[in-house]
């Protein structure tokens, strides 16, 4: 029994829902590509404003919050939110 260009695998998905899912991922990609960036540039304005270089950023600002406890993310978070307050 020969399958026609209609029927298709039930198993197997549509090619309207590979492209859908083709679109989410290339938007997924991209919006991950811009956050990794927004974190760099973050990152090297933080290490500006505190005149250090990336070990001693690190081993005194990044590594104490991490070893309580903290995510990268929400070190670096805690970081830019300290500086941006008035003194």
């Amino acid at each position: 029994m020969n399958k026609t260009d209609k029927e298709q695998d039930p198993r197997s998905p549509s090619l309207e829902l590979l492209e859908k899912a083709r679109a989410e991922l290339r938007k997924r990609l991209l919006q991950e590509e811009l956050e990794f960036g927004l974190r760099v540039e973050i990152l090297d304005r933080l290490m500006t404003d505190l005149n250090v270089d990336a070990q001693s950023f690190h081993t005194f600002w990044l590594q104490p919050l991490m070893k309580a406890g903290a995510t990268l993310d929400t070190a670096l978070r805690c970081i830019a939110q300290s500086q941006s307050q008035p003194n």
